[in-house]
């Protein structure tokens, strides 16, 4: 199929989707892994790891929400590439059909 000028195959999309899927779902173990690390409060000592584990807790928490943000955003993609993956091959499909049907009930010319 071509599309704005570029020959488009539908396997070509299916395969950037599967990519996308991997993708999404290293990001996820990403986010989970990320969001489980606790710091050590006896590190810089009582008063000081109380702080420090807090901030470092925090931002562990930020750091997996924005990773759980980014996966779900690469989730919506592969399901819009999936999508399209779906759509090419129905046009190809139809655009096959119409061109062999344009044909159905003429008449073979035959040169004498």
């Amino acid at each position: 199929m071509v599309s704005g000028g570029r020959a488009v195959t539908t396997e070509a999309l299916r395969e950037f989707a599967k990519h996308l899927d991997r993708l999404e779902e290293s990001l996820q173990k990403s986010a989970d892994m990320v969001g489980s690390c606790v710091a050590d409060p006896g590190l810089f000592g009582i008063f000081g790891g109380q702080a420090y584990g807090a901030g470092a807790s925090m931002h562990c928490g930020k750091a997996r929400d924005q990773l759980n943000k980014y996966a779900e955003n690469m989730q919506k993609f592969s399901d819009k590439m999936h999508e399209a993956a779906k759509l090419y091959e129905s046009n190809e499909q139809d655009s096959e059909k119409l061109i062999t049907a344009a044909g159905d009930g003429i008449e073979e010319v035959k040169v004498k």
